[in-house]
């Protein structure tokens, strides 16, 4: 038990007791990661031109999945970037997270940005899991007792890129047994969950606002106006 949900096949309990998370397991649809995922592409993007218009004899043979699962588990580098240069002296914190949540979300939505995704999928239940994802990571591999807001930049990174547990990581209940909060680890869990529900669905709105008002200018991704983020974009809206 890491003090964060794991669904049931997403755990490896070895025989002495260890406990390994699955990460394929728990990353892969219909599980916990999906449109807006922190690291990894949205799945609709691989559904470019190119890929729709491969002939049959060049690779979509039965049982060639391997062409859309490689992309789903491959580390999106630039995505990575952009969390992690939100960090302050090395550290990543909630709020980091929610902001890089946001952008996600607007990027994905508006035409004229590179990460524009056509097959965007983002409904109620989409909208919750991506509250809950968004504070994994810190809430999970945090060692301090009472900071659940923070964590260290290279423990993100070494948690995306290697895909790997921090060096004698045990959840905090394990850690700190006789001074560890639950109630107040819970609650704050909660707080957070519900404002980055807020936060995907203010997102979410902004987003179709400027896609629609891209569409009534007569603008589009081919235009290659990029020179505005989606941020900028969303405070004008």
């Amino acid at each position: 038990v890491v003090n964060m949900a794991i669904f049931d096949g997403q755990v490896d309990v070895l025989a002495d007791g260890q406990t390994l998370l699955d990460i394929e397991r728990l990353w892969n649809r219909p599980g916990e990661e999906r449109d807006v995922s922190q690291v990894f592409p949205n799945p609709g993007l691989n559904f470019n031109e190119f890929n729709l218009n491969i002939p049959v004899e060049d690779g979509f043979r039965p049982n060639n999945e391997e062409t859309f699962i490689d992309f789903r588990y491959e580390v999106d580098r630039v995505l990575l970037k952009q969390l992690t240069d939100r960090s302050t002296n090395g550290m990543l914190t909630i709020a980091d997270h929610q902001n890089h949540l946001r952008t996600r979300i607007l990027d994905s939505l508006i035409p004229s940005s590179p990460r524009h995704d056509i097959f965007f999928v983002f409904s109620e239940e989409s909208m919750a899991v991506a509250a809950n994802q968004y504070l994994f990571p810190v809430m999970l591999l945090g060692d301090m007792v009472d900071d659940f807001s923070s964590i260290e930049l290279d423990v993100i990174e070494d948690f995306w890129t290697q895909f790997r547990l921090p060096e004698g990581f045990a959840p905090r209940s394990i850690r700190f047994p006789d001074t560890f909060d639950f109630v107040a680890f819970n609650a704050a869990r909660q707080a957070w969950q519900e404002e980055n529900i807020i936060i995907a669905a203010t997102a979410f709105a902004d987003g179709k606002d400027i896609a629609k008002r891209e569409a009534e200018e007569g603008e589009s991704s081919e235009t290659g106006t990029t020179s505005t983020s989606s941020d900028v974009k969303a405070s004008t809206a």
